[in-house]
């Protein structure tokens, strides 16, 4: 019996693991969405900002791969519509895109945390 436990232990470990996301620090080299991106992109430095007004919550600002595209994604748990959040280098939304919000988070792979804190 503790041999079973044993085990169903260490699969539920196993499982664990397999389930993460695939972070990565190595950001790409060839897109507009790079570590100090929003530094960089007037439009993305303006939606975020938006967000980071007192008492606004907390927020997140996460790169994505979809596709073979990237997207960057402005994350506030408050927001009712988080698609309109979403953006191609070129700032459009994916519900502008015809990314279908659903879609999209079951396939997006997450490459890095941008930015994370509390406003």
């Amino acid at each position: 019996m503790k041999n079973y436990l044993r085990l169903a232990s260490l699969l539920f470990i196993f499982s664990m693991n397999a389930c993460t996301d695939d972070t990565s620090n190595a950001l790409p080299t060839d897109t507009c969405f790079k570590k100090d991106a929003i530094a960089e992109l007037p439009w993305l430095k303006s939606v975020v900002s938006d967000f980071q007004k007192p008492k606004s919550g907390p927020l997140e600002v996460v790169l994505y791969t979809y596709k073979n595209q990237y997207f960057i994604g402005v994350i506030n748990p408050l927001v009712s519509s988080p698609a309109s959040y979403i953006y191609n280098c070129s700032g459009e939304s994916i519900g502008k895109l015809n990314i279908g919000y659903n879609q999209f988070t079951a396939e997006a792979r997450t490459i890095d945390v941008l930015l994370k804190g509390t406003y």
